[in-house]
């Protein structure tokens, strides 16, 4: 009997003879995302899991140091604006010039709690509030008039009239070598809710410092050693700094940030042990998570998968048909999570309003189209009822002084007369050539400059209206490139135009500020005002052909426009011009 194939066989050798299964192929979701996505992050996970801790405890450090820097900027951002806008209504409360503290206006004290003063140059108080007698008669009140009247601007001092008792004191010149000044505790500005906030969030201290060091305010960090915080290095506003004081046991990490106005520093301070306790906890627990986290993970790309990659897709497909013109392919909804949906809406809405652009331009254009006919009309009757006719008077007026003085004897008197009132016509004709000529092409502009041109545009409204204009200027006067030039004066032109021919005013204010990286122009009126559109689309479906056409000049050179006006509150409109626009544009 012949052995059976196989007999004798270890189960090793059994096993390895065994057929093996085919590999399918691994082309599916769920395998692509395992292969690709999940098993490389868990393997990630566990390496970095076991890496070295104190590598870890550098990057927990840092990252508590990037956490700190945003907080510190954030609320020294926040305090700024808080003294700003304090400072702002100081500094618009002056422009009138008070006599009293009695002259500003009522809600400024809202502002100011701890009183006001009105000061002279050498730090003498003409009048106070209530509560503002005492510190009005400090050293740094007296200071702070005095830098006040010598430099534009507001201007800051710290003033502690007790240890527990900071005051903010600011200061701006009121005209006629005088000052006022404000002052406001440091704990109105909302130091206690900083402070509160970074607690909350770091388990730390918060400080205020002045720029001499001392310190405004304190919140939280029982026990900790704050010397040497005042010897940190200095930062500017918008950049957050860091440093370690102590050593040991007492090393804290401290950032810090410049709060602009009005000089001051806020500082986050926090403990490094701390830090380093709560790094090691969490790289305990990390690879306890680990499975935890890829369950998730695949959770996640399910989830999205149905219902964010799939209705983003067909988003994409119909956003491709509203760039052809199909506006309405994004009105119905496309499934998946709330943000997809109110991104289609929002699409929707740029659809919207891409199409009343649309509407608006042809509106516009077709404006423009209409006005350059009527302007070529209105040029052409000036020209055949004022040019033509007066040429046609000059003739006869010449032929009349030629047969005066062909008479035998010739008639000097008359031919003098009639040389007289030829003369008169040139000389008219020549001032309305001129006139023609000026709206047509500013010849000022070209041969004087910008600030010229504007100075005769002033006189010619004036002479032509009943209406009172004033120019005012700031920064230092330069010449710009011409297509500049010209596109802020047609701002400017068709600004007080618009002023002669709707606004029912009777003064009008041009300013141009000269800056540094842009050119601003204002018109202002005190006129009946009205109500600006909400949307730029909407000025030519109003009727507001002029306004829209300084808005595309303003947009044609990289700026913007503003249109500020309330029914009775007369118009402001505002044009900013970048100076700067791949290459300098200024002719010095």
């Amino acid at each position: 009997m012949e052995p059976r194939e196989g007999a004798g066989l270890s189960m090793l050798d059994r096993l390895r003879r065994l057929p093996l299964p085919r590999p399918r192929r691994l082309r599916g979701l769920s395998v692509q995302l395992l292969l690709w996505i999940i098993l490389p992050l868990a393997l990630v996970l566990i390496v970095l899991s076991f890496f070295s801790i104190t590598r870890h405890r550098d990057a927990m450090t840092q990252l508590v140091e990037d956490r700190n820097r945003g907080l510190a900027l954030g609320e020294a951002n926040r305090l700024a604006r808080e003294v700003a806008a304090r400072s702002a209504a100081l500094v618009q409360a002056s422009v009138g010039s008070p006599a009293t503290v009695s002259d500003v206006p009522s809600d400024l004290f809202a502002r100011f709690p701890s009183g006001l003063a009105l000061m002279t140059r050498d730090g003498e108080v003409i009048d106070a509030s209530g509560v503002g007698h005492a510190w009005a008669e400090t050293p740094e009140a007296r200071v702070l008039a005095a830098r006040s009247v010598a430099v534009s601007g507001a201007q800051f001092e710290s003033h502690f009239a007790g240890a527990r008792d900071p005051h903010l004191l600011v200061g701006v010149g009121a005209g006629n070598g005088r000052a006022l000044v404000g002052a406001v505790p440091a704990a109105a500005l909302g130091l206690t809710e900083s402070g509160g906030i970074i607690e909350t969030e770091t388990n730390g201290a918060a400080l205020v410092l002045d720029a001499t060091g001392r310190t405004l305010f304190t919140s939280g960090g029982a026990g900790f050693h704050l010397d040497g915080i005042a010897d940190l290095a200095p930062v500017a506003p918008g950049v957050p700094g860091a440093g370690y004081i102590g050593r040991g046991e007492h090393e804290l990490l401290v950032t810090y940030a410049a709060v602009e106005p009005p000089g001051w520093t806020l500082a986050v301070v926090e403990d490094v042990h701390a830090i380093d306790r709560m790094g090691i906890s969490v790289v305990e627990l990390l690879p306890l998570a680990l499975l935890f986290v890829a369950v998730l993970a695949l959770l996640a790309v399910s989830f999205g998968a149905v219902n964010i990659v799939r209705p983003l897709q067909e988003l994409d497909r119909r956003a491709r048909q509203v760039a052809w013109g199909d506006f309405d392919a994004v009105k119905e909804p496309v499934g998946g999570v709330q943000e997809v949906d109110e991104l289609r809406a929002t699409l929707a809405q740029m659809a919207d309003r891409i199409r009343s652009y649309q509407t608006g331009m042809r509106d516009y254009l077709s404006a423009v189209t209409l006005a350059q006919e009527a302007e070529r009309d209105r040029l052409g009757r000036e020209l055949h009822d004022d040019t033509v006719q007066a040429l046609i008077a000059l003739r006869q007026r010449a032929q009349m002084a030629r047969k005066s003085l062909a008479g035998e004897p010739p008639d000097a008197t008359r031919a003098q007369s009639r040389l007289d009132e030829l003369t008169a016509l040139i000389d008219e004709e020549l001032t309305n050539l001129r006139r023609l000529i000026g709206d047509l092409r500013p010849v000022y502009l070209e041969d004087l400059g910008f600030v010229p041109a504007l100075e005769m545009l002033a006189q010619q409204t004036e002479a032509r209206h009943a209406l009172r204009v004033r120019l005012e200027l700031s920064g230092e006067t330069i010449r710009l490139a011409p297509d500049l030039e010209l596109a802020a004066y047609r701002v400017a032109q068709q600004a007080l135009a618009n002023v002669a021919a709707h606004a029912e005013a009777s003064e009008a204010t041009v300013s141009v500020e000269f800056g540094e990286r842009e050119l601003q122009v204002a018109v202002r009126d005190n006129g009946r005002g009205f109500t600006p559109p909400d949307q730029p689309a909407d000025l030519a479906r109003e009727g507001h052909f002029g306004l829209m056409g300084m808005r595309e000049r303003a947009l044609l050179y990289g700026g913007k426009l503003t249109i500020e006006s309330a029914p009775g509150q007369g118009t402001v409109i505002r044009a900013s011009l970048p100076l700067i626009s791949g290459g300098s544009n200024a002719q010095r």
